[in-house]
């Protein structure tokens, strides 16, 4: 049995929920994009499959097809990536997670992507206490408390590449 199911969510669309429990720093998932094929034209995909497009480094986009696609954002989220590469991660529960639970994660700390640039802001629609209001996939646009939270899980890639921009929030962990 998968630890989660697919269904209709109040945050966006369709969601991801857990259909167990979970324990605090539990591992969830893990997800290896590299071996799905390259999208060599985004004009030849529906709608739906536009928002399920995902980086996996080296300039290279798939469409994901594994269900953490409909993990939906929250900026109080229950789920944390560990990346171990751009196209490698686990996902643990940062919390106890209750079975009926929505699966969320943070977008604005997992964007291998959108490190330094951003692509697209929207009004978030999460609907946490501590909701920030706008959803930015650039990391470095989020609050700095933020980036402290998720630096220490980028892949070593992104830690080399952006060293210098990384500067502030690398002395702090």
């Amino acid at each position: 049995m998968n630890g989660y199911i697919i269904k209709n969510s109040k945050i966006h669309g369709k969601g991801l929920f857990a259909n167990k429990n979970f324990k605090k720093d539990e591992l969830i998932f893990k997800v290896d994009l590299s071996k799905l094929p390259k999208i060599k034209s985004k004009n030849k995909l529906s709608e739906e499959q536009k928002f399920h497009i995902d980086y996996a480094g080296r300039g290279k986009y798939v469409l994901a097809t594994h269900p953490y696609v409909y993990i939906n954002h929250s900026c109080d989220p229950n789920v944390l990536i560990k990346h171990e590469t751009i196209s490698k991660s686990k996902f643990y529960a940062m919390k106890d997670i209750k079975k009926g639970e929505q699966l969320t994660y943070d977008y604005g700390g997992n964007a291998m992507d959108q490190i330094d640039k951003e692509l697209w802001t929207i009004k978030c629609l999460c609907g946490a206490k501590i909701c920030r209001g706008t959803l930015s996939t650039c990391f470095l646009k989020q609050p700095i408390e933020i980036q402290k939270r998720y630096y220490k899980y980028l892949p070593q890639s992104i830690k080399r590449k952006y060293k210098d921009k990384f500067k502030g929030v690398r002395e702090q962990n």
